[in-house]
């Protein structure tokens, strides 16, 4: 699997497997300039993550939220919260070490550690992300260790089901693999432990239950789509998916998507367009109606606006 692809279902849930069964823990380096349009895709997991950026600011969209951050910060996001990763700007590369990760890594669920200290965070429906900046001492500190448990992961631990990622540099200290894994879980309870300490000063983002019935209505559209975009697909046929107004429908879409139903909709074909270009010899026209589109030239058309270049020349790419 590609480093700048991620398998996801109908509802958006991103299903790879981070870590092992009994050492759950993934570390990743989210190349953003690789992706199209240079984001990550709006998705969700079970598992919470830290998340930091390296190389270029970026647009984090946690929820409805939109948070800007600059190189050297950093984010936790929270369990089974829709979020996206966006680069600003075309200027540099930017790959950002992170982590997703059970929170039985620091305590078992029926402990009273999970009960005390991990659930007030995981379970706060008004807190789905916090920031780190380093010009605040105790947020620098969590920022830090976080750089360890990246380093440690990198050098010692399990390999993820994407290509090899770009090796960073975490600082000049000499890493031991002896017992990694007890270091890994250490310091991540430690920075637990840091975000308990202050959990009275987060800002907090609470959710009404308009913003929660638009997530809703959102995969309920996004998971039509994406199970008929073979088909001819009308506006009318998506609203009806989640039975509402075309108004609700493009509110929900522009506040998640920033796009409309419509435009997510050939966006999400010419994505699958892509993928047959790359894996399959299928010729373009097969490939055409093979991903919901009834004419060649507006498909071909379609592709150059969004991709860049044709179909044909963007399959010549990959070969």
């Amino acid at each position: 699997m590609r480093p700048d692809t991620m398998p996801l279902d109908a509802t958006l849930y991103e299903g790879t497997p981070h870590g092992t069964a009994n050492f759950p823990i993934q570390f990743y380096v989210d190349e953003l300039h690789l992706f199209q349009q240079r984001q990550v895709p709006l998705h969700w997991h079970f598992e919470p993550e830290f998340f930091v950026i390296r190389g270029s600011a970026i647009q984090v969209q946690v929820g409805h939220h939109l948070v800007p951050l600059k190189p050297g910060e950093g984010i936790f996001i929270s369990n089974n919260t829709l979020h996206r990763f966006q680069q600003i700007g075309d200027e540099q590369e930017c790959p950002c070490p992170n982590i997703v990760f059970s929170a039985e890594m620091i305590a078992p669920h029926s402990s009273i550690i999970y009960e005390k200290y991990i659930t007030p965070l995981l379970d706060a429906p008004d807190l789905p992300y916090v920031v780190f900046k380093p010009e605040i001492a105790w947020q620098n500190d969590v920022l830090k260790r976080l750089d360890l448990v990246f380093a440690l992961l990198q050098e010692f631990g399990p390999k993820s089901v994407y290509e090899a990622f770009p090796y960073l540099d975490f600082g000049s200290r000499k890493l031991n693999g002896q017992g990694y894994e007890m270091q890994v879980q250490r310091e991540l309870s430690e920075v637990w432990q840091i975000l308990f300490a202050h959990l009275d000063e987060l800002p907090r983002f609470p959710q009404d239950k308009k913003a929660i019935q638009a997530q809703v209505r959102l995969q309920q559209m996004i998971a039509y789509i994406r199970e008929n975009y073979r088909n001819p697909v009308t506006l009318q046929d998506i609203i009806l998916s989640a039975n509402i107004s075309k108004s609700e429908a493009a509110r929900c879409f522009q506040a998640y998507t920033s796009v409309s139903p419509i435009e997510y909709l050939l966006q999400y074909r010419v994505k699958m367009a892509q993928r047959l270009l790359h894996l399959t010899t299928q010729s373009v026209q097969e490939v055409s109606l093979e991903c919901g589109f009834r004419s060649l030239s507006y498909f071909v058309k379609a592709f150059r606006e969004r991709v860049g270049v044709t179909p044909g020349e963007y399959r010549k790419s990959k070969i």
